[in-house]
């Protein structure tokens, strides 16, 4: 049975997405057969669930073992604690997703090291070029940013292009996509690049005809949430664009029930175009609700059929939420689970070569 260790640099749980991710993906391991330590730097729940079974919504699976902290800590100490914890693992593999964490790792500490880049790698930068050296495989779930890995002289071999999954209950989605509210809601789900939703509410603010926005999640210490209300009352959309706060486990795929379209609201930039890594673009795929998303090539490199418009108007977006709207009602696509991509990932470490360990 294959050992893993998988180190995340935040507070578990936390309205951190790269603290979800890492959770859902040693889930996903763990589902799949392996023996999971999950390590995280502080226990810290901001506005969520205390239990990581209820911020999942599922028990955790028997292969998991959670290695938090007992009490919160503020750096250096968080990373003290962090790094201490990290050193009692004995798995010989070291699954991170912080180039701070796998350019600290002694040379011959783990049999095999994966580091998962969700930032664009520079070899410029000393901790991304010891990241870069020290790992035998390197992840990412966006083609753009594979793209700079090879630019850094990584061979294909140590290079894997592994989208994100879909987290959301499938037999959930096939009940929803039948009963779609044709007048419900459109929800955002999560607290997008600024950006996206800046354009969002300029949308909701031109075209009084668009039904409600609602806006789920949380940042860490409420700031961003408390600019975007902010913002919301200035445009006097307080009746019409609500934030409705963190939902997590049964009450995020409630909460898809009761809306109609699914909107993934991101900037055009130089980062979004191909480097976007669009955790909620996946969920929203496998949802059973319609998605309006902006006009990508990182999200249309995911497949299906979203609503696209112009990241850059507000007329667009609106005219694509009015689309969604009248859009035939499909069964959901059947999208990767996150045990799904734990196993190409386990296949890839098995086929490396022996002289990149």
């Amino acid at each position: 049975m294959t050992a893993l260790v998988v180190a995340v640099r935040a507070a578990l749980p936390s309205p951190r997405p790269q603290a979800w991710q890492a959770l859902q993906m040693a889930v996903g391991l763990a589902d799949a057969g392996a023996t999971v330590a999950l390590v995280a730097d502080a226990g810290r729940p901001d506005g969520g669930p205390v239990a990581l079974s209820d911020w999942l919504g599922r028990p955790l699976p028997d292969g998991l073992s959670v290695h938090v902290p007992p009490a919160v800590s503020r750096p250096p100490l968080a990373g003290l604690r962090f790094r201490f914890a990290l050193r009692r693992q004995r798995a010989p593999i070291l699954l991170c997703r912080d180039p701070r964490v796998a350019a600290a790792q002694p040379r011959r500490r783990w049999r095999r090291l994966v580091m998962e880049w969700h930032v664009r790698p520079d070899p410029s930068v000393p901790v991304h070029r010891g990241a870069l050296r020290r790992a035998d495989l390197h992840v990412t779930p966006a083609p753009g940013l594979w793209d700079d890995l090879r630019a850094a002289g990584l061979p294909t071999h140590r290079l894997l292009l592994l989208p994100n999954a879909c987290g959301l209950d499938p037999a959930r989605a096939r009940q929803r996509h039948a009963a779609a509210p044709a007048n419900g809601p459109v929800l955002a789900m999560g607290l997008h690049r600024r950006g996206g939703l800046d354009l969002a509410l300029r949308a909701w603010a031109d075209h009084h005809d668009l039904p409600p926005l609602w806006i789920a999640g949380r940042d860490q210490g409420g700031v961003r949430v408390a600019t975007w209300q902010e913002r919301i009352d200035a445009l006097g959309l307080g009746a019409r664009v609500h934030l409705v706060g963190p939902v997590w486990g049964h009450a995020r795929e409630d909460l898809v029930d009761r809306c109609a379209v699914w909107l993934a609201a991101y900037p055009a930039d130089d980062d979004t175009r191909t480097r976007l890594c669009p955790l909620q673009v996946t969920d929203a795929l496998g949802s059973g609700r319609p998605l309006v998303a902006p006009d990508l090539a990182s999200i249309r490199a995911l497949g299906g059929q979203p609503a696209l418009y112009d990241a850059d108007s507000p007329e667009s977006l609106a005219a694509a939420i009015r689309r969604a709207r009248v859009a035939p009602v499909t069964p959901p696509a059947a999208r990767p689970r996150w045990a799904d991509r734990a196993r190409t990932l386990l296949d890839a470490l098995a086929a490396l070569p022996v002289e990149a360990a």
